[in-house]
């Protein structure tokens, strides 16, 4: 059976539900509502939804189907009228879950009733996943020697030898023998190649953006096959998992304002490159942590690499977060998109993080994301902070530069004393011919005075003095 395409909206008294069932037997089709559950069955379309709150069928209840789009436009109304239900955009969290846990109470806390759980923490889950990876470090069996198979997309190789707490010393290790100082220095200097992504702007900053737009065809039509989970995770998963996300969006962040947001083919390799999580199996403990992963990653691998760069795309980051779930849900699902369409396989990426990623979200509150902002907008990282010795390099620099210029100076005046000499040398020469000159002519003129009269008149004007 096929989950058809559907939408969800509401007004203060009632419900409206379009399903798109195309080639459908419209004599065969079954609609059934009991409460929060809604249910279409008509072949070879299913689908089950489990609804924020009650609805009821009764006498003005409305059901149409319109032959030319193939959809079912179906009206029902609330049974508490008023009632506001949240997340009706959100597909996949609206799915029925195929199964959901029994929980004991006793040890968690539900934080949201759409899937997400949070456990308390005890050390022996700690240690089973000491060599996990993956969507809250869910993964340890299901692949082997994932860096070695896809060695194009994770930097590394063996993420079941290497524990999670000792992933972000070795890349940090590995990423400053891969820092370059003259890319970096050349990067410093050049104006007229970094301004123009200095100053760009990204689509979701400008005044007219819809942050609260609808999803595409394309983008419910891939929300829709998404399985409903039910996420059960330690606060320190849960924390981990919403840093992993800045990871992850700083790279998109970085792509959209350096390809003038007009992302390339090159724009999966940014995204998987920039980010620590993807490429690394890496996991953070703090804010800082992260942006100074960001930070370096910027500064080591991509073609453009600049710290000023660095700190615009933060900012682009915190406006993006800001503009809430739906509209991250869809940055996600680009993400997605464009790893599905590499040609390097990244679609491997989508299966360990980002569907869960897309699940995820749907199912998380929007509160979570204003703190998060914060924190982000709050934790400066600087020169320093990144440990790629810049503040030395740029100093160094600088010393360099100097000693140049004042060579450049000497080399100057000394071209510039030695043309002031030469008109000066020239005068002498000058006074040397005439004064031989003279000395011949007044030997000749002993000789032959008629012809000295004569001879002089050519060399003397009447007005000169000639005492």
């Amino acid at each position: 059976m096929l989950t058809p395409r559907f939408k969800l909206q509401q007004d203060e008294t009632r419900v409206y539900i379009t399903v798109h069932a195309p080639y459908t037997n419209i004599g065969e089709t079954e609609i059934d509502i009991d409460g929060e559950n809604f249910l279409f069955v008509s072949s070879p379309y299913f689908l089950r939804l489990r609804l924020p709150g009650k609805i009821v069928e009764n006498d003005s209840s409305k059901g149409s189907y319109t032959c030319d789009s193939g959809d079912f436009n179906l009206t029902f109304d609330k049974e508490n009228p008023g009632e506001h239900f949240e997340n009706l955009d959100m597909i996949t969290s609206l799915l029925a879950p195929r199964h959901i846990p029994d929980l004991n109470p006793n040890l968690v806390e539900m934080l949201e009733e759409g899937g997400v759980t949070i456990d308390e923490e005890n050390d022996e889950n700690e240690v089973d996943k000491k060599y996990s990876y993956g969507f809250a470090s869910k993964i340890s069996t299901e692949f082997k020697e994932i860096g070695m198979e896809f060695p194009k997309i994770f930097e590394l190789k063996w993420p079941e030898q290497h524990p999670i707490g000792k992933r972000n010393s070795l890349r940090e290790q590995y990423e400053f023998i891969k820092f370059s100082s003259d890319h970096y220095l050349a990067d410093l200097h050049c104006d007229e190649l970094v301004a123009p992504y200095l100053f760009a702007t990204v689509f979701w900053a400008s005044p007219d953006f819809d942050k609260d737009a609808d999803f595409t065809e394309e983008e419910v039509s891939l929300l829709k096959d998404l399985p409903n989970k039910h996420y059960i995770l330690t606060k320190t998963e849960h924390r981990q998992v919403f840093l992993g996300l800045v990871d992850i969006l700083y790279g998109y962040c970085y792509d959209k304002r350096t390809t003038l947001n007009e992302s390339t083919v090159e724009s999966s390799w940014t995204i998987n490159k920039l980010s620590a999580t993807l490429s690394w199996f890496c996991v953070f403990k703090d804010i800082k942590e992260v942006l100074k992963a960001c930070y370096r990653r910027a500064l080591v691998y991509p073609i453009l690499r600049n710290f000023e760069i660095c700190h615009k795309v933060k900012n682009d980051l915190i406006s993006l977060l800001k503009h809430g779930k739906k509209f991250i849900i869809k940055c996600v699902i680009d993400i997605y998109q464009m790893f599905n369409q590499s040609d390097d396989a990244r679609y491997i990426l989508n299966q360990i993080y980002m569907k869960d990623y897309l699940i995820f979200l749907q199912q998380c509150s929007q509160d979570e994301f204003i703190p998060l902002c914060d924190n982000i907008a709050n934790t400066e990282i600087t020169k320093k902070d990144v440990e790629l010795e810049l503040e030395e390099l740029e100093a160094a620099a600088e010393m360099v530069q100097q000693e140049e210029i004042q060579i450049l100076e000497n080399e100057m005046a000394v071209k510039m004393a030695s043309m002031s000499l030469i008109p000066g040398l020239n005068k002498l020469n000058d006074a040397n011919h005439l004064n031989n000159a003279q000395e011949s002519d007044s030997s000749a003129s002993s000789s032959d005075s008629s012809d000295s009269e004569t001879d002089e008149s050519e060399f003397w004007d009447s007005d000169d003095d000639r005492s």
